[in-house]
């Protein structure tokens, strides 16, 4: 399984791991090459992979541990420290906060997160 594809654009697709493993859990951390900042949450709902800054935009709270909830018709992760909730699709609030989301694709069994580091699910070295 390749490990990175680069596309048309020069952006780069970072393979993250198997559908079949990764839809198991609705929330995960992703560690990023790029250190604790870089970090991006992962998250399944309805058969659908979403990718989006790890870190709540209000005030730091860790998103991968949060709720996935259907609000007003969407999907949504609620923040656990303060209950903030964010659009998984495209990270908007209702309050003006935003969190950056990052496209996502499956190829052959992988899943894909158009991304300017290396991702992991386990701690850089």
């Amino acid at each position: 399984m390749p490990r990175e594809i680069m596309d048309e654009s020069g952006k780069e697709w970072r393979c993250v791991g198997k559908v079949e493993e990764l839809a198991r859990k609705k929330c995960q951390r992703l560690y990023s090459a790029g250190g604790k900042t870089w970090d991006l949450a992962l998250f399944h709902s309805k058969g659908v992979f979403y990718a989006m800054e790890a870190w709540c935009s209000h005030l730091g709270g860790p998103l991968f541990t949060g709720d996935i909830e259907d609000y007003k018709g969407r999907c949504h992760v609620m923040c656990p420290w303060h209950g903030y909730m964010f659009d998984l699709k495209d990270g908007s609030n209702e309050i003006g906060l935003k969190q950056e989301v990052h496209d996502v694709k499956i190829e052959n069994g992988d899943v894909y997160i158009l991304y300017r580091t290396e991702l992991s699910l386990t701690t850089p070295e």
